[in-house]
This record gives C-alpha cells, structure tokens and sequence, in this order.
C-alpha cells in the first residue's frame, strides 16, 4: 500500500521535533542540572535511555498522575507499571530497577556513615534501620547485629511477607548473631501501608522470639517497627520488662 505523501512528511517532521525537544531537554540538564527540570520533565528524561524515538511527555504525566507523586513511580511494582497504559516490560523493569537502586543506594550510605557510630538510643537505631524500608511495598523483617559497644556489626533479611514467630525463626536469628559474633541484636519490620501501631501478633512475636532467644544465649535488645511516617519500640512500650 503506497505511504500517502502528507503523512509521510508529517511523521519525518515529528520525528524531528522530537529528537530536537530530547536535545534541548538534554542539554538544559547539563547545563542547569537535573534538579532544574520539572518532575514530568525528569521522568521525560530518563525515559529518553528505554524509549528511543516515541515522544514520551504524555507518558511522563501518565505515570505521575497514577502514581500520585514523581517519588511514587520509582516505588511502584513491576505488576503495577505495567498496568498504565504505555507500560510494557522494558519500561517496568527500567523504572523499578532506578527505584531499587536508590534505595540500595540510601542504605549502603546510611551503613558507610554509621558503621562506627554507637546506637545506643532507640532514635540512633530508628535513624539507622529507617533505609532498610524506604520504599518497601511488602512487609519485611531485618536483624541488625551489634557488637558490646552498641556499633553496627550487620544487618540482613529474615523475611518478606507476615512477619510471625513461625516466619522470624530463632535458628535464623541464632545463625546470624554467631556468624557476626554479635553481642546483642534488634529486630524491625515494617507496615508499609499504614502506621507503627504494634498488632497483637507483633507483641506475641515479640515476647516469645525474646525469650526463645535468651534460652539460646543471644540478647535481643529491641524490636522497631517502621510504619509509612513514623516508628514505634516496642522496649519503651514495656513489652521487654523482665519475666
């Protein structure tokens, strides 16, 4: 079927307005910085590395707009950014790794920063631990291992899911604490859809992984829990008074 000429020369003058527009954005950056650009404008700008050609402003808004906010999109599922409309795979798996590598990021800083640092108030703990959640849209325990002058040794995975005394094993913990030749340890997890309020199976899991832990010669000190704003211990709220 012969290309109607008009369309033909239309599509040859988008196709440079385009790469004329990924240009000026990117020229604009270098010169002014990321920071100047407006958040569609940014998300426009690291679409330009996964989508070559196809004018991606729309998509830009698109995203924002689902999400409810720049910072969101980069926290969003795989599952989820393919649901918007000019999503397909590549693109999902490129702005969930970008997300996932600020993280990373966050947290291998946080760890620099503080590997000596003495976190021996529940505030320095939180402000430590806090990394380890930002972003998490799945419920998820870590073990933080310190030494006898309260200072980072490690901290690691234990779960994702319902985080549970049947989830949260005592071997894991026993495993860990030996391997990093811990003195004490803190246990938090996250609500990562609602506050720090501590359910009823947070306090049972609580109290029976404590005591199971003292049977086994390892002191678990505090148990934080992360919810989207703010935190709570569960030591200042009296669940690890002697018994």
């Amino acid at each position: 079927m012969k290309q109607d000429p008009k369309a033909a020369e239309q599509a040859r003058r988008d196709a440079a307005e385009h790469i004329d527009h990924r240009a000026r954005m990117r020229e604009r950056m270098v010169r002014q910085g990321f920071d100047s650009l407006e958040p569609h404008e940014a998300l426009e700008v690291l679409l330009y590395y996964v989508v070559p050609r196809r004018d991606v402003n729309p998509l830009a808004h698109r995203l924002i707009r689902t999400f409810g906010g720049y910072h969101r999109v980069f926290e969003a599922s795989i599952e989820e950014l393919k649901k918007v409309e000019g999503v397909g795979d590549q693109v999902a798996l490129y702005l969930y790794t970008l997300g996932a590598h600020e993280r990373r990021c966050d947290r291998s800083r946080v760890m620099q920063e503080n590997r000596r640092a003495c976190l021996d108030t529940v505030e320095r703990m939180a402000d430590y631990l806090r990394p380890q959640f930002t972003g998490l849209r799945q419920e998820t325990a870590v073990l933080l291992c310190l030494d006898a002058g309260r200072r980072p040794i490690s901290c690691d995975v234990l779960c994702r899911g319902a985080v549970s005394a049947s989830e949260v094993s005592v071997h894991s913990i026993n495993e860990l604490a030996v391997r990093h030749k811990a003195d004490t340890v803190v246990l938090a997890h996250n609500h990562p859809r609602g506050p720090a309020r501590p359910s009823q199976a947070d306090i049972q899991t609580t109290v029976q992984l404590r005591a199971l832990l003292r049977g086994v010669g390892v002191a678990l000190v505090e148990h934080l829990i992360f919810g989207e704003q703010d935190f709570v211990s569960l030591a200042e709220c009296g669940f690890f008074t002697e018994y």
